[in-house]
Parts: structure tokens; C-alpha cells; sequence
């Protein structure tokens, strides 16, 4: 089978894990979750529970804008949500998961100094997951 061209994908999403349910954290943020699961559940992908509640947000974006543009959108809706954040951070974990497929030669990204700044008002730990796939041999 020929592998598709080479094309680099990014994408951010909100995400928030810690004790409860996942309706609990619903009821908070008052928003819908893109995707969500709660301790026990059963993972489609491989059949076995899952171990820790899981409540995310995509950023409405789909993978071939730039990361940046990922975070900007989820920046301006969290802004709104800054008060149920608050009420969530102490016992919860709140994550903007950043996650980047690009070519071998390589690729960074750069917060500047204001986006580090609303995530900390905001509460939110950056995680950045980065896959870099061979040219000839790539998986996307």
C-alpha cells in the first residue's frame, strides 16, 4: 500500500481529568464535551477500562491549521469559562493538550509571553505531544 503524501497535522484540545464523573464536570462548565469518559468505562479502541475520567474540548479546528490558531480558539471560548475553572483547578488537572505530526526535519512551537499568562490565570498546564514521522515511512 502507498503511504499518503506527507503532510503535517496539529491540533489542541481542553482537557480536564481528576476524581467525580464526567457529567460532573459537564454540570460545572456547562458545555457539552467533545469526548468524554469516566473511570470503568470500556475503551472502544482496545476493549479494556478505562483508568481516570476524562473530559475534553477540541478546539473546533480541524488538522491542517497551524497549532497556533488551535490555542487562540480555545483561549477565547476558556476566557469565558474563567470562573468554573476556578472552581475545578484545585481538584482537577487542566490541560491544553497540544499534539503535532510533522516531517523528520523537524518542527518547534513558541508561547509567547501572553498566552503563558492566560493559561496561568486561567489554571491550565500545556502538554505538548509531538510525533515526527519518516518521510518514507510515515503513519498519518
Amino acid at each position: 500500500m502507498t503511504s499518503p503524501p506527507l503532510t503535517k497535522r496539529e491540533y489542541a484540545y481542553f482537557h480536564i481529568s481528576g476524581p467525580g464523573t464526567h457529567e460532573q464536570v459537564t454540570e460545572i462548565m456547562r458545555t457539552k464535551p467533545s469526548e468524554a469518559w469516566n473511570v470503568g468505562d470500556i475503551n472502544p479502541q482496545n476493549g479494556k477500562p478505562y483508568k481516570f475520567m476524562s473530559w475534553r474540548l477540541s478546539s473546533g479546528l480541524n488538522d491542517k491549521q497551524p497549532l497556533e490558531m488551535h490555542v487562540q480558539n480555545l483561549f477565547l471560548y476558556l476566557s469565558l469559562k474563567a470562573e468554573a475553572l476556578r472552581l475545578l483547578w484545585v481538584e482537577y488537572d487542566l490541560t491544553l493538550q497540544c499534539v503535532g505530526y510533522f516531517p523528520a526535519s523537524g518542527h518547534g512551537v513558541h508561547f509567547n509571553r501572553e498566552q503563558v499568562r492566560q493559561a496561568a490565570q486561567l489554571g491550565l498546564a500545556f502538554a505538548l505531544d509531538f510525533y515526527y514521522v519518516d518521510d518514507y515511512d510515515h503513519h498519518i
